[in-house]
């Protein structure tokens, strides 16, 4: 507003000198001066416009809640906002985060602790805002979270020739991810998954461990930033793929196992339909297969707390289920486990559980009631976890 005032005042004075001219110029000069007036207040107000367009700017909203990937060359992680850095994470890793200060994202990293990171050193991708209710998911706007259980020195059960269960639930994982993150065709009368379009391509899959971190995937993870990564995501589903140690009895079939989260509505009902698939993608491997006293979906309750024992079912926001497709300590199944037929079987199974789940409200089988649980299932502990660093 000064300028316009300016550019009228200016525009005033030269109007009363051409009224002044008038007398010696006639009145032809005061048009003249008149259209001069008028072109330099058209002219100037278009400037001040112009100004103002180019000068504004508009902040972008802040991401509250998401994921933060660690690009090419690692992140720097800090205690607390500004100051020095702790240590440099390594390139590849994901973190998620629920909080903020201006540029700051607090974050969880790899071994749960609580710690730093500058917007503008990671990509970030917001929260999923969801893809609909269990039962009636657009698939195409789904966001599935797989968790490859174990890592590193906690490696998980040791089959007898020395295969270990971290590297086959990775290797299961990744098919996992092939498979959700492209279009298909399933017949669901026998279960051949082809190419085509009748099931669409969900939106995002995250790993919690990725081969494009370091050691091509094997890294220690705490079962607490298992969670929050799914969490951060805003995942439909948390699936942790594992296998089974230490039978107890011959069952006729496959003695798999899919735990879930008792304190998350609907997860007995993805539990069922994985633990059905598992059953028909297996049933074509004929081996003498081992399992325990109680098949099917399950959960346990810890006694003290009177919630899920898992620490990563506990701490789920969404259905979520720990699967145990197979017993790598024993030597058939371990020899199967070794194979990419078996691995892709298996990896096909979990994907037609989950379409089910997501997009129809059908029930699967052999849901049981929680279990009291008061056996340690031994978990490594996290207290010489070690956050990969960039080298």
């Amino acid at each position: 507003m000064p300028v316009r005032i300016a550019v009228l005042l200016t525009a005033l004075l030269l109007v009363i000198s051409a009224c002044a001219a008038e007398t010696v110029v006639g009145q032809g000069a005061a048009r003249g001066v008149d259209a001069t007036v008028a072109a330099i207040v058209t002219t100037t107000t278009v400037a001040v416009v112009s100004a103002s367009t180019t000068t504004t700017t508009v902040e972008p909203p802040e991401v509250r809640i998401g994921l933060a990937l660690v690009p090419a060359g690692g992140t720097p992680v800090f205690a607390q906002p500004g100051g020095d850095p702790e240590y440099t994470i390594h390139e590849g890793i994901l973190l998620g985060f629920d909080d903020r200060d201006g540029r700051w994202l607090e974050v969880m990293t790899t071994c749960n602790e609580p710690m730093w990171v500058r917007e503008s050193d990671v990509d970030l991708v917001p929260r999923s805002r969801g893809a609909g209710s269990p039962g009636t998911v657009d698939l195409s706007k789904a966001t599935i979270v797989v968790d490859p259980g174990h890592g590193d020195r906690d490696w998980g059960g040791v089959g007898p020739s020395g295969l270990a269960e971290k590297e086959a639930n990775l290797a299961i994982s990744l098919r996992l991810r092939t498979l959700l993150t492209a279009s298909h065709d399933v017949n669901w009368e026998s279960g051949l998954i082809a190419p085509g379009d009748t099931v669409p391509a969900v939106d995002a899959v995250w790993l919690t461990r990725d081969p494009d971190g370091p050691n091509q995937g094997d890294y220690e993870l705490g079962l607490a930033y298992r969670s929050h990564i799914a969490n951060s995501a805003g995942a439909d589903v948390l699936v942790s793929i594992h296998n089974n140690t230490v039978p107890t009895a011959d069952p006729v079939g496959p003695g798999s196992e899919v735990f879930y989260a008792w304190s998350v509505d609907d997860s007995d009902r993805l539990a069922s339909l994985i633990h059905q698939e598992l059953l028909r993608s297996f049933e074509s491997f004929d081996i003498d297969w081992k399992g325990g006293l109680i098949l099917g979906a399950r959960s346990r309750i810890d006694p003290e707390t009177d919630t899920d024992y898992y620490g990563i079912l506990r701490r789920a926001d969404m259905p979520a289920v720990i699967v145990e497709g197979a017993y790598i300590s024993e030597p058939a199944e371990e020899e199967l486990l070794r194979t990419d037929a078996f691995r892709q079987a298996y990896a096909e199974a979990v994907y037609r559980g989950i379409i089910r789940f997501l997009s129809t409200a059908e029930e699967g089988e052999r849901i049981n009631d929680p279990e009291v649980f008061t056996s340690d299932a031994g978990t490594v502990s996290s207290a010489a976890c070690q956050v990969p660093r960039q080298p």
